[in-house]
């Protein structure tokens, strides 16, 4: 699967962690809902879709900052 290729809550997800990525740096998973304009059930979805497509376009990171979010998600690089 291609970022390209990418519809529906997969491909506002993936806006999302791009858009926030420049703009914040790694967002959570309530950033990117909030920023996708989606439910958080609906992002997580898109979420787990995107972390195990092949390729991969999303990689989970542990959050290193004080708060206790859960992890945050950057775009894989592209190959």
């Amino acid at each position: 699967m291609r970022a390209e290729d990418l519809s529906g809550a997969d491909a506002a997800v993936y806006r999302a962690v791009a858009e926030r990525e420049v703009s914040a740096g790694a967002p959570h998973l309530q950033d990117i809902a909030r920023q996708a304009g989606l439910s958080l059930e609906a992002t997580r979805t898109a979420v787990h879709r995107l972390l195990h497509s092949e390729p991969k376009i999303l990689h989970e990171v542990p959050d290193t900052s004080p708060t206790d979010l859960g992890p945050v998600y950057e775009l894989a690089p592209r190959t």
